[in-house]
């Protein structure tokens, strides 16, 4: 009997600390909640979509292309349109940009497409 060891996979916050790596948030970290007397001073930032970084939560839908998640990058003042799709494209990622919500640093293209694509 040949024996094998055991390789334990990651721990359940192994991953969440991965995908925050990534720039994932988690559908309970964006469901509005009513306001209430005790909410905190940050509350504006956090009602556009704004985490204390400063960076933006944006929102990619499944099977959108790129040309339309330029547009809702612009929309969101994360990125230039045209500027990110020319990035995109000289990088040759187009196929690997994923749908989900993600935090993204306005300005930072690079990342912004490390970001998504990861």
């Amino acid at each position: 009997m040949l024996l094998l060891p055991f390789q334990r996979g990651p721990t359940r916050e192994e991953i969440i600390a991965r995908a925050r790596d990534y720039g994932m948030v988690f559908r309970e970290e964006v469901v509005p909640f009513a306001p209430s007397a005790y909410q905190s001073q940050s509350a504006p930032a956090q009602e556009k979509g704004e985490d204390p970084r400063g960076e933006v939560l944006v929102t990619i839908p499944a099977g959108v292309g790129l040309e339309e998640i330029a547009a809702i990058l612009e929309e969101k003042g994360v990125a230039a349109a045209a500027a990110f799709e020319a990035e995109v494209r000289r990088q040759g990622v187009t196929q690997k940009l994923k749908a989900g919500s993600y935090y993204l640093p306005a300005g930072d293209i690079k990342e912004i497409i490390r970001r998504l694509t990861g």
